[in-house]
C-alpha cells in the first residue's frame, strides 16, 4: 500500500502558472495578469525545462498563429493554435532525461496576441530554465519578421504559414552565437514619417497602447536596426529630415541600452535597380555611412553599420520578393561575423 502510494504520488500530474520562476519568458511580455501572460511581437516565447514524457500548455489566442517547438536546440513540430482558447500537448523526445523546451511564437503580431494561462506534465518535474548570458536585439520590418521566407516563390502572396521568425536571420544568428534574441519588428513599418517602428517600440505589446515596456529586464549587447526598405520603396527620402529621425531614434536607445552595440543596417531587399533611377541603395549606403561617422565623431563609437548582400534570383525569392530562407541564413553569416569581431562571440 506505501509503494502504491508513492508511485501514484510520482506519476501525479504537475501543473504551473506563467508566473512561475521555473518559466523563463523570451521576448516581451505582458505580465499585468498574475495568471497569464501575453505577448505579439514575432520570435516571443516560453521557455522550459522539464523532465517528463509530455507536456500540456494552454493558451487563448487572438488570431491564428503559429509556434516552433523546439527540444534541447532542435526544431521538432510546428504548431498553429486556434483562435479562442487552446489546449496543445507536446510529446517529449528523452522522457528519462531533463529537456530544454521552446514554444516560440513564428509569426508577427498583427496576425493576433497570445496568452499562455498554464503548463502541466502529466508525470515528472519542472526544472530552472537558465537564459543565455549573451543578448541581441533586432528591430525591423518584415524581413527581420521572417515573412514569406518560407514561400516558394516571389509570386505567392503572405500567408501566415510562410512566415517563420524562428528562421528570420536575426534567429539564426542568435542560435549561432548562442545568444538570445527579442525581435521587435513589424511588416511595413518604416523609420521616418508615417507608420514608424519608433512610434511602437516602447510597447510591450505592440496591439495594446496601454502595455509599456518597463526595460526593466538585462539589457542587449547588441541591437540591430534593419529599417530602410519601406522608407525607400516609392523613392529616397530627404536626408535631413529621414537621418534626423535615425539619430533620435538612436539617442532613444542609448537611453535605455548605454552600453550596447548597436548596427544600422542595410537590408537584403535594397538594391540600386529598384526603384529605378533613383539608386536606393546608394543612396542608403551615403545616408548611413554619413551618419555613423557623425556619431562616431560625437564620441560613441560603439554605432557600426552592417550591411547585408542584395538577395539573388539564383537563390530562390519568398513571398512578395521577401527573402528565403537561402538568403536569411546568408544575412545570418553576416551578421555573425560583426557579432563575433565586435563582442568576441
Amino acid at each position: 500500500m506505501v509503494l502504491a502510494g508513492i508511485v501514484a504520488f510520482l506519476a501525479a500530474p504537475v501543473a504551473i502558472t506563467p508566473a512561475d520562476p521555473r518559466v523563463h519568458l523570451v521576448g516581451r511580455f505582458d505580465r499585468r495578469d498574475p495568471k497569464a501572460v501575453r505577448s505579439s511581437w514575432p520570435g516571443t516565447g516560453v521557455e522550459l525545462r522539464v523532465q517528463g514524457s509530455e507536456l500540456e500548455f494552454t493558451a487563448e489566442d487572438t488570431g491564428q498563429n503559429y509556434y516552433q517547438i523546439e527540444q534541447n536546440g532542435k526544431p521538432t513540430q510546428v504548431i498553429k493554435l486556434s483562435t479562442g482558447p487552446n489546449t496543445v500537448k507536446i510529446p517529449i523526445a528523452d522522457p528519462k532525461k531533463p529537456t530544454l523546451l521552446r514554444i516560440l511564437k513564428r509569426t508577427e503580431a498583427f496576425i493576433g496576441a497570445v496568452t499562455f494561462t498554464g503548463f502541466k506534465l502529466a508525470s515528472g518535474k519542472f526544472l530552472r530554465a537558465e537564459p543565455p548570458k549573451r543578448r541581441l536585439e533586432v528591430i525591423g520590418d518584415s524581413i527581420t519578421c521572417g515573412y514569406g521566407n518560407e514561400g516558394k516563390s516571389q509570386n505567392e502572396k503572405f500567408n501566415a504559414a510562410t512566415e517563420n521568425a524562428y528562421m528570420s536571420y536575426a534567429s539564426i544568428a542568435a542560435r549561432q552565437v548562442g545568444a538570445e534574441v527579442t525581435l521587435n519588428a513589424w511588416s511595413g513599418r518604416k523609420m521616418y514619417p508615417d507608420n514608424t517602428l519608433p512610434s511602437i517600440y516602447d510597447l510591450t505589446n505592440p496591439l495594446d497602447a496601454t502595455s509599456v515596456f518597463d526595460f526593466k529586464a538585462p539589457a542587449p549587447d547588441a541591437v540591430v536596426i534593419n529599417l530602410a526598405t519601406n522608407d525607400f520603396g516609392a523613392g529616397n527620402p530627404e536626408e535631413t529630415a529621414w537621418v534626423g529621425a535615425y539619430e533620435a531614434f538612436i539617442a532613444q536607445l542609448r537611453k535605455h541600452y548605454p552600453k550596447a552595440a548597436i548596427y544600422p543596417a542595410i537590408g537584403s531587399m535594397m538594391s540600386d535597380a529598384y526603384p529605378p533611377n533613383v539608386k536606393a541603395l546608394s543612396t542608403l549606403r551615403g545616408y548611413l555611412t554619413r551618419m555613423v561617422a557623425r556619431l562616431n565623431a560625437k564620441g560613441d563609437a560603439n554605432v557600426r553599420l552592417v550591411e547585408f548582400e542584395g538577395q539573388k534570383f539564383e537563390d530562390g525569392i519568398g513571398s512578395d520578393f521577401h527573402p528565403n530562407i537561402v538568403t536569411h541564413q546568408k544575412m545570418a553569416e553576416v551578421l555573425v561575423k560583426a557579432l563575433r569581431r565586435d563582442l568576441k562571440w
